[in-house]
């Protein structure tokens, strides 16, 4: 990797001062078009981002085979809780109380959704096309590695105990934190752009939101971004401004092959757990068995609740069919078991609808009183529908 990163050096560079008297004694020479012509070849290599696209390659590998292995589905092509578990999602849970220490790096290469991997490769792409000529492979590799860890890290001590964490975007976080402070070397290839593009991708991540349901995990960016802030700053400062490459590639190189070992050493302790972990999973209802509207929930919902009894949306799908026949009183038991069970599985828009639901039916059944903390915990949601929270606002239960 060090030979590489030394191949970068005329990317983006102005010419050193000390090259200038060469330049004008022009030995005119039969030799001189040949040694004119290398250094093109060599600049049009150092323009080609071998490690984003290698790793670019990887996930989308590995996201293939998550789809092929997993037994419950969030939604089609989206592994749902019990697969991303068995396959190396990160929570506290499993990394302190249970010991398993090799999942904070088996959960930066596995992703929820093809949109959650899309958005990450169109980072990593902005981030490695601009970067990694810049500073070579080796330190490119270095900045993302260790920003996956530290993004895994932050995740799991600073998220709820069981809120499973996976995806690239601490590693990603890094590298575009990294673009940021390294436009400011001398030598940075127009860095207003790199600058533009790493603040637009790097501060819209930082902030708290629901993305297709999942929460975005804004504590694995926040690791990942102070990971590669901090070892931009040490480039940075390192980099002399008349020498071509960065120093330390070497040790950037050893660095990035210990973390790579680490991977693959992770991967291979996930494969013994797999099955106990996966197992559940095969209890949730299939994709191609969810309703896809109201008047199928309506046909299935019986079928679904008697076939799957502990996946919580069947009993959600058997409640609001009686909820739409106005039988309140059997709609509460199946409303209650789909917020009891695997609470900790279930996206944040299935609590707070379920909740809401279970509270319009309270209130309809004259228990006003056991409806308030219920409606209390939905009643700022913007994502519930206003026809949910009509009915609680009517009773004041919710401000209007």
């Amino acid at each position: 990797m060090g030979m590489a990163a030394a191949k970068t050096a005329s990317f983006g560079k102005r010419a050193p001062v000390t090259a200038a008297p060469r330049a004008k004694a022009k030995p005119q020479t039969a030799a001189e078009p040949v040694a004119e012509s290398a250094p093109q070849k060599r600049s049009f290599l150092s323009r080609i981002p071998f490690f984003t696209l290698a790793v670019g390659g990887t996930l989308i590998f590995k996201f293939n085979t998550e789809v092929r292995a997993a037994t419950d589905f969030n939604a089609p092509a989206s592994p749902g809780h019990f697969s991303l578990l068995a396959l190396g999602g990160s929570d506290r849970t499993q990394v302190l109380g249970h010991g398993e220490w090799w999942r904070l790096f088996t959960s930066t290469a596995l992703h929820g959704s093809p949109s959650h991997l899309a958005g990450n490769l169109v980072a990593l792409l902005v981030a490695g096309v601009l970067l990694e000529p810049m500073i070579g492979p080796g330190w490119f590799a270095a900045i993302y590695l260790t920003g996956a860890l530290a993004g895994a890290v932050v995740s799991m001590m600073l998220n709820p105990a069981d809120l499973l964490g996976v995806g690239a975007s601490g590693a990603i976080m890094a590298t575009l934190a990294g673009l940021f402070v390294l436009s400011f070397h001398a030598d940075a290839w127009r860095p207003n752009v790199m600058r533009r593009l790493a603040g637009f991708l790097l501060f819209p991540a930082l902030v708290p939101a629901v993305s297709h349901g999942a929460t975005v995990d804004v504590n694995a960016h926040l690791g990942g971004l102070l990971a590669g802030t901090a070892l931009g700053f040490v480039m940075l400062l390192s980099w002399p401004e008349e020498q071509a490459a960065p120093s330390g590639r070497n040790l950037a190189a050893l660095l990035s092959a210990g973390l790579i070992a680490c991977t693959v050493w992770a991967f291979l302790q996930s494969g013994g757990s797999y099955a106990g972990y996966a197992r559940p999973g095969l209890d949730f209802i299939p994709p191609e068995r969810m309703p896809r509207d109201m008047a199928s929930m309506q046909a299935d919902s019986y079928a679904l609740a008697e076939k799957y009894p502990d996946d919580p949306r069947a009993h959600l799908f058997r409640g609001l069919y009686f909820l739409e026949r106005h039988d309140l009183s059997d709609a509460e038991p199946h409303l209650r078991d789909a917020l009891r069970l695997h609470q900790d599985i279930m996206t944040p828009r299935f609590l707070a609808l379920t909740k809401a639901l279970l509270a319009d039916d309270l209130v309809g059944l004259g228990r006003k009183d056991e409806a308030a903390p219920l409606a209390a915990s939905v009643c700022g949601d913007p994502g519930l529908e206003p026809e949910i929270l009509a009915p609680l606002q009517q009773v004041r239960l919710c401000p209007p």
